[in-house]
């Protein structure tokens, strides 16, 4: 019986399960899927510098709420992989490598003890704002849905949930700077 290990990596457009397979992106930051020789694949992200308000608040929720318990200190581990979609006071605290306080997930322990991972696909909702054009502040909801890969192949998909961000438009490109769970 063969037993494949599973790593996520929470990028692009997706999550994707990796553990073989290598990957290029050009200099538009155009993303490339390449296939593995053990029938998974790598995602790449896209580059936080082209793309629009939508795609870095779902790129980087998607990172955000991606969880590897197993290695993972914390959730907070992942806000430090979103870096590079991040600006404000969500990038300060990023670059200052201390772990924010995040709430707790009950299963987190459970999730690491069986080494699952959490993987998040993030959409824009329609509960989102209209906005005139030329604003450089951007407030975009997001309905992200969370999966549990556990280590033995299943998955359990959780209730999706919408959350508020705010995206800035900066010289760098855009960049995420809050994110709030709607009720």
């Amino acid at each position: 019986m063969r037993i494949t290990r599973i790593t996520v990596a929470a990028v692009g457009t997706a999550a994707a399960v990796a553990v073989a397979g290598c990957g290029s992106s050009d200099p538009a930051g155009e993303q490339h899927v390449h296939e593995g020789s053990d029938d998974h694949q790598v995602i790449e992200p896209l580059s936080p510098q082209q793309i629009d308000a939508d795609q870095t608040a779902i790129t980087a929720m998607q990172m955000i709420l991606s969880w590897q318990p197993a290695l993972d200190e914390s959730k907070a581990d992942a806000l430090l992989r979103a870096k590079a979609y991040l600006g404000g006071d969500l990038r300060a605290v990023a670059e200052s490598g201390t772990r924010a306080d995040v709430r707790p997930d009950p299963d987190w322990q459970q999730w690491a003890a069986s080494k699952d991972a959490v993987a998040a696909t993030c959409v824009r909702a329609d509960s989102t704002p209209a906005a005139p054009a030329g604003m450089r502040t951007l407030v975009i909801d997001v309905t992200c849905t969370q999966t549990v890969l556990h280590a033995g192949g299943r998955s359990t998909r959780l209730t999706p949930e919408t959350w508020r961000t705010t995206a800035v438009r900066t010289d760098g490109g855009w960049r995420l700077t809050d994110y709030r769970f709607q009720q």
